[in-house]
């Protein structure tokens, strides 16, 4: 009985010592203590909140970014006739060798658009935008919005190596970007990537034709050199 007895003891005291242990060590604990349990609710409701005004917010500038970015596509038809009539008047006459290579088209999703002006391609995509971005704002708080990415290059092109690359690496292609807010009535941004960040603001309503013209303008305006 007696050998029982110390062996029951022996139980009690380890038990004891183990809880101790588990109580100072494993995070877990905590969650025994009501007190903890109610903190930890807490701090998860004050995170839950603050990350559903961020969906809510980035859900809202998606809105705009499409209606901006539909714009755009129906946009490009016109630039792509413009700049045909325009060649045209410039040539004595028009046969298949002289016809200026200008066209425009879009992938089936409306995601992609390409506008292809003789030796010269750009591509105006709004994929990347998967999850709550916000444009960081010097001096300003940041603000949540969608973004529309002008490309050099045809990002349909299946020999092209657009269609395969991550958004940071895509970006080494950017010419410039039009960021959308959630609020309809704020201003989009447009940053020119070739003149350190220069900001532009357009009115969402005027945002699709007036991007598509300045990205067109640093496109077309420039030029290739002859490598050495």
């Amino acid at each position: 009985m007696a050998n029982m007895q110390d062996s029951s003891l022996s139980q009690r005291a380890l038990d004891k010592r183990l809880e101790k242990r588990i109580n100072e060590d494993w995070p877990g604990s905590a969650f025994y203590d009501p007190q903890s349990v109610r903190l930890i609710q807490q701090k998860v409701d004050l995170l839950a909140g603050h990350m559903y005004s961020q969906q809510k917010e980035h859900e809202a500038a998606m809105i705009n970014t499409y209606r901006v970015f539909d714009g755009l596509l129906s946009d490009l038809e016109s630039y792509a006739a413009c700049f045909k009539a325009a060649f045209e008047e410039r040539l004595p006459e028009v046969n298949e060798l002289t016809e200026p290579q200008v066209r425009s088209q879009s992938d089936p999703d409306r995601s992609v658009g390409i506008l292809h002006v003789l030796w010269h391609t750009m591509s105006f995509t709004t994929r990347g935008n998967t999850k709550p971005l916000a444009l960081n704002r010097p001096g300003r708080p940041p603000m949540f919005t969608g973004r529309i990415i002008a490309l050099q290059g045809d990002f349909l092109d299946a020999h092209s190596p657009l269609p395969r690359l991550g958004v940071p690496d895509l970006l080494q292609h950017e010419v410039a970007s039009l960021f959308v807010p959630a609020d309809p009535n704020s201003p989009c941004v447009m940053r020119l990537k070739h003149n350190n960040g220069e900001e532009l603001f357009f009115h969402q309503a005027d945002a699709p034709r007036r991007f598509l013209l300045k990205v067109v303008e640093v496109v077309c305006g420039g030029g290739f050199y002859h490598e050495q």
